[in-house]
């Protein structure tokens, strides 16, 4: 018995449709449906990985976000979680783009909260979570 599929739609910016279609290409999908598959396979993946956190936890989080749409909010959850930021970096790339690099350390479920508040930020155009150590304490 085969596998039972549903169908979602969304929409994209081109840019992103652009990025897909290179992606479904250079790394040999069968379509876009699977790379995307692929991707909410690795979506889900990390999900779990940070659900699974317990006690303290020491996490390095980099954002890209476009300079002028999302900073009012970054900023905004940054002062809400600057009781588990220990260090920030903030830099200018490219003429419209800012990187932030921020090392945090905090509870499992306050690291959790802070990375979903940067998460809902609306344009943020990448993230990625290192976690460094934990203390299941």
């Amino acid at each position: 018995m085969g596998l039972s599929l549903t169908i979602i739609t969304f929409s994209v910016p081109q840019e992103l449709e652009r990025d897909l279609n290179d992606a479904v290409k250079r790394m040999g999908f069968i379509s876009r449906s699977e790379a995307i598959r692929h991707a909410l396979r690795l979506l889900a993946s990390e999900l779990r990985s940070l659900d699974r956190l317990t006690g303290k936890v020491l996490a390095v989080i980099a954002v890209v976000y476009g300079k002028n749409s999302e900073k009012t909010r970054v900023c905004k959850v940054q002062h809400e979680y600057g009781d588990v930021i220990n260090a920030y970096f903030h830099a200018h790339i490219e003429s419209e783009r800012c990187v932030e690099i921020m090392m945090v350390h905090g509870e499992a479920d306050r690291v959790r909260e802070f990375i979903s508040g940067l998460r809902a930020s609306r344009d943020l155009e990448q993230m990625r979570v290192i976690v460094l150590d934990q203390d299941e304490k």
